[in-house]
């Protein structure tokens, strides 16, 4: 099943300078062991030794990430999940902290040798990640007692040579289980990501009857869409362009979801998306509620689409009171706290409004109000956090020109809140 080769490995140079541990250059290590080419060139060695440093680090990154996800430090001291800290205080995205975590948890629990292997030089993160989609619950054991092979064959074949055989060994696996992916409900995921430049990405994958029923629908629906086209381009001599089936598959998409939204559902009920429009007085800009910008001709799209609700906001951004007769935030409250906070407000957290709950700072238990002032958007988490023995929240009392929150944790460490996943005016994350 494995096959050998004598493909070179040129390793990307993931850094500059000189600054490399000095027992990368007293000895000669793995790497450079192994790419006798480099000793005619100082730059060619440096990336080596670079590349081999860097294998280290991830190595020594693993080992930490695990430490913390398994002591819970970051919950404790901090009030966040260890991706969450760790996003908050690199600046990376959450996303890829907390897929680096998983990882790092699964190999390490399945497949320790290739976390040594990581250490030693003879194999880079990228192994370690393909390795990580390649086993599963079905095939892990299978692959841990070939991982000594495989780690192996990663000396002697390119990266991309060395995946095609590991995958190609985990789909043997699979298949000789009697495993069917293409039969599993599971893998069908869908996701819409979007972006501060107004683009919203869709990326996903389907599977079984699912996959094959909606291809067919919006390969019709597309062939309609074109047909439409061509019949305009054809009656106004050609003036309405014919737009590329690309583009004519995302308005079918935008037909079928259109037409299927005036279907009522077993209840009698109709879907009701609700647009949030915010508009700037001063400067006339147009955003969303996450704050992404929109044009005047989006704007007509959705007021020819559904309801306009105005919501009246002072200068700062805070929404007015909306009123304080009961004891749950209606509808017309979380839209005001979504305007003014955009999602969950401990700082660091990536959680969107839809997340959140309308959490009352001055207990309604205690007297508090429902009003908009007393209330704030945190996550699920968050709100536990909050609710822990001897964290306490409160309105910031420094802050007089806009609604602000902050945190005494147990230590007496002080927490501010942000708005719009951004740290508040002053600036102000955290204090002694």
């Amino acid at each position: 099943m494995f096959s050998g080769g004598s493909d070179s490995h040129e390793s990307e140079a993931i850094g500059s300078g000189s600054a490399v541990r000095a027992e990368s250059t007293e000895r000669l290590h793995f790497l450079r062991s192994h790419d006798l080419s480099t000793e005619l060139s100082p730059a060619l060695t440096e990336l080596i030794d670079l590349e081999a440093e860097q294998r280290r680090i991830d190595h020594r990154r693993a080992e930490l990430l695990l430490e913390v996800t398994e002591t819970g430090v970051c919950d404790t001291l901090h009030g966040h999940t260890a991706s969450a800290w760790l996003a908050d205080r690199t600046q990376l995205s959450p996303k890829a902290c907390g897929a680096r975590i998983m990882v790092t948890r699964r190999m390490t629990a399945r497949h320790r040798l290739i976390i040594d292997a990581l250490e030693d030089g003879r194999v880079g993160w990228q192994h370690v990640k393909v390795l990580d989609q390649v086993s599963n619950k079905r095939i892990w054991s299978g692959l841990n007692d070939l991982l000594p092979e495989i780690i192996d064959l990663a000396q002697v074949a390119g990266f991309e040579r060395w995946a095609r055989e590991l995958r190609g060994i985990g789909h043997q696996m699979d298949q000789d289980g009697g495993y069917d992916p293409a039969n599993d409900s599971a893998n069908n995921e869908l996701r819409l990501v979007a972006t501060a430049d107004g683009f919203t990405y869709v990326s996903g994958k389907l599977v079984g009857e699912l996959a094959l029923t909606i291809r067919k629908l919006i390969e019709a629906e597309t062939d309609r869409v074109l047909t439409r086209y061509r019949s305009d381009a054809e009656a106004s001599d050609d003036e309405t362009p014919v737009p590329r089936r690309a583009q004519a598959a995302a308005e079918a998409l935008a037909e079928l979801l259109e037409r299927g939204s005036g279907v009522p559902d077993g209840e009698g009920r109709l879907p009701e998306p609700e647009l949030v429009v915010i508009l700037n007085e001063e400067t006339g800009k147009l955003t969303d509620d996450e704050g992404n910008h929109l044009s005047l001709e989006v704007l007509r799209f959705v007021l020819a689409a559904g309801l306009i609700r105005p919501l009246d906001v002072s200068n700062s951004g805070d929404p007015l009171r909306m009123g304080r007769a009961m004891r749950y935030a209606n509808r017309h409250m979380r839209r005001a706290l979504l305007t003014r906070d955009g999602g969950c407000i401990f700082p660091g957290c990536d959680r969107p409004a839809s997340w959140c709950d309308a959490h009352h700072v001055d207990e309604w238990e205690h007297g508090g109000p429902t009003d908009v002032e007393n209330l704030a958007l945190i996550c699920r988490h968050h709100h536990r956090v909050t609710h822990r023995p001897s964290w306490v929240m409160t309105r910031d009392p420094d802050q007089t020109s806009y609604v602000g929150f902050r945190w005494r944790t147990p230590s007496g460490h002080f927490i501010y809140s942000q708005r719009h996943q951004q740290r508040n005016p002053t600036g102000r994350c955290a204090s002694p």
